[in-house]
């Protein structure tokens, strides 16, 4: 009887061990917080600074009658604020929501190399290895520098390729299986690492060093690695997706005679480069990804990886995208990111603009704080509410955004 009633108490001890286990293996490293936890209250500071927020963005895009929009903020792993304004299309009555959505343009870019990272962290790349051992294909002008040419440059723009090399060719909609073989026959501007160039053909080839190793489409690879396990359950990489999505917003251009905006078709370009400029997401996806991009997926991506995507390669003497921060003078870029040090406070950020669509994201890692902002006419509105957001926080004021237009990005 003694021995029957120890076989049976070890028995509970091995199996309550086991479920321990089968327990914390199924729980995501970090798993991000939202503002539906019932634990949770909102503090009024914070409150008070999006209700003012809120009614400033509306009243800003209502003076630069931009149709609709789709805001998201994430601040200490959790989303804090998750809203659409005005519509989808002009002369109809269909709102903007928080899961319409809207084509990224270049924002795509980080997606790309945040991708890279999560086959850095699974030991399959290396940022420092040169690319032609992963693709073959590709040879630049100078057989010497090709071989020396890394991932890490790839990423920063620094192969020393000229601005937009062949560019014309991605919006002309030819594949990647055209375009990478007719790098090798444009001129070199500078050695590798040593001068950015901004690129979408050559940063694209990011796409084919991922498919030979995983032997996967690269959208595919977007889905299973990112799309899926962050629940961005509106995000797509095709044409198809965003022209089938209901709930999608149509994108406007200035039209000159009738002197407003007007929608125009969704086109294809870029979808033939889906790491330059081919997501489609809303505002709901981009908060999700906003809080894996301030560390709370560690189970997706390590914290260490996205801090190495976010070091500063190589930097931007000119003004065109710090201008907009006051006494920031200079900016510099990473792996598929843009970054500033605003007065000691660190910002990562992107923008896009493709057909119509315009969108901006932007935060500061350190503090688990940041913006995306959707919209679907090509203006740089955005562009002068970001930083008031980031600077409320960073000194504690009562700011709010402004509705001031600072000139054409």
């Amino acid at each position: 009887m003694t021995r029957t009633l120890t076989a049976f108490f070890l028995l509970l001890l091995i199996s309550g061990y086991y479920m321990a286990c089968t327990d914390l293996k199924s729980e995501p490293k970090s798993a991000p917080k939202t503002d539906k936890d019932s634990t949770w209250v909102m503090d009024d500071s914070l409150a008070n600074f999006l209700s003012d927020f809120e009614r400033d963005f509306e009243e800003g895009l209502n003076q630069k009658r931009i149709p609709g929009a789709a805001v998201v903020i994430v601040k200490d792993g959790r989303v804090v604020f998750e809203k659409g304004f005005g519509v989808k299309e002009i002369g109809k009555i269909e709102e903007v929501n928080e899961h319409t959505v809207f084509r990224l343009g270049s924002v795509s870019k980080g997606f790309a190399s945040v991708l890279a990272g999560v086959f850095v962290d699974e030991g399959i790349i290396s940022w420092d290895e040169p690319v032609y051992r992963y693709l073959s294909e590709f040879q630049l002008n100078d057989p010497v520098q090709s071989d020396r040419v890394h991932v890490k440059h790839l990423l920063s723009h620094t192969t020393g390729l000229p601005r937009h090399a062949y560019t014309n060719l991605v919006e002309d909609g030819l594949s990647l299986d055209r375009i990478i073989p007719r790098l090798e026959q444009v001129p070199l501007i500078a050695r590798e690492g040593v001068q950015i160039a901004y690129q979408n053909a050559a940063y694209s080839v990011i796409e084919k060093v991922l498919e030979v190793q995983a032997d996967t489409a690269f959208n595919a690879l977007l889905h299973e690695k990112l799309f899926k396990p962050l629940t961005m359950d509106h995000a797509s990489a095709s044409f198809d997706s965003i022209r089938n999505a209901a709930n999608k917003a149509s994108p406007h251009v200035y039209h000159s005679r009738s002197r407003g905006r007007v929608p125009v078709p969704i086109s294809r370009k870029y979808y033939n480069a889906v790491s330059s400029g081919g997501i489609n997401a809303s505002a709901s996806d981009m908060g999700k990804w906003l809080l894996l991009l301030t560390g709370n997926y560690q189970d997706v991506i390590s914290k260490e990886t996205l801090y190495r995507i976010y070091e500063p390669l190589a930097t931007i003497n000119n003004r065109r995208f710090s201008r907009y921060w006051d006494g920031v003078n200079r900016s510099h870029y990473g792996m598929g990111w843009r970054m500033l040090d605003n007065h000691g406070q660190k910002v990562v950020y992107h923008g896009g603009y493709v057909n119509g669509y315009r969108s901006e994201i932007a935060f500061a890692p350190d503090e688990g704080l940041g913006i995306c902002i959707l919209i679907n006419s090509n203006s740089s509105y955005p562009l002068t509410v970001i930083p008031d957001l980031f600077e409320h926080f960073r000194t504690g004021t009562d700011g709010g955004p402004e509705a001031v237009d600072r000139g054409p990005m």
